[in-house]
């Protein structure tokens, strides 16, 4: 008897073209109160984590690209002296806050030009910006420019060689330093916090 009536229903809903009924779909669960505290809790720890180390990134950068900008300007100096013979008025690497003169209080914090010899126009063969904020640039001894003759040498820097230290918040531990000789020899330190010859730098 139950065959013959689920028989007959199932005739009926084939006949009639009556649609079987869909699965009822599982119901949606949201976030708890707590689930979403403890997510939170979370992003907040690894944001803490991450920012001081991004900052940390962003200097040591900052400190590398300046210190390689800075031996780029007195390699292209010393080249271009040597190219053009600049026998007396020579190439000038100066600091200079305006992009175009010398600045003679040698503050190159704020930036520095190279200037090609008089005889061939005073329009710099090269511009770099003042340093980013909280980084200092200083000169040992101190100098506002340094000129390079047809030799290639730097005679008038007034000492064995001249070191230019950059430093930051960070300290003297994270300092770079970059020296250049009577002979005109550049050179970068290779480790950070430390001089040419390895001995410990320190800041202002």
């Amino acid at each position: 008897m139950a065959l013959k009536i689920l028989a007959a229903n199932t005739i009926e809903r084939l006949c009639c073209g009556a649609a079987p009924r869909a699965p009822r779909a599982p119901g949606a669960q949201g976030f708890t109160l707590t689930e979403m505290l403890v997510v939170i809790g979370i992003a907040g720890v690894l944001t803490s984590m991450a920012v001081p180390a991004m900052r940390t990134f962003v200097q040591s950068q900052q400190g590398s690209s300046a210190a390689g900008a800075l031996v780029s300007s007195l390699s292209m100096a010393r080249s271009e002296a040597i190219k053009e013979d600049a026998a007396a008025a020579g190439v000038i690497v100066c600091a200079s806050s305006n992009g175009t003169t010398c600045d003679p209080a040698g503050v190159w914090n704020n930036g520095w030009i190279v200037l090609p010899p008089a005889a061939l126009g005073a329009v710099p063969l090269q511009v770099v910006g003042a340093l980013p904020a909280g980084m200092t640039m200083t000169a040992t001894p101190a100098v506002a420019s340094i000129s390079f003759l047809s030799s290639g040498q730097a005679p008038a820097l007034g000492a064995a060689f001249v070191a230019f230290r950059l430093c930051d918040a960070r300290g003297a531990t994270f300092a770079r330093e970059v020296e250049v000789s009577l002979g005109g020899q550049i050179q970068a330190a290779p480790t950070v916090g430390q001089d040419v010859s390895g001995a410990p730098l320190a800041c202002p």
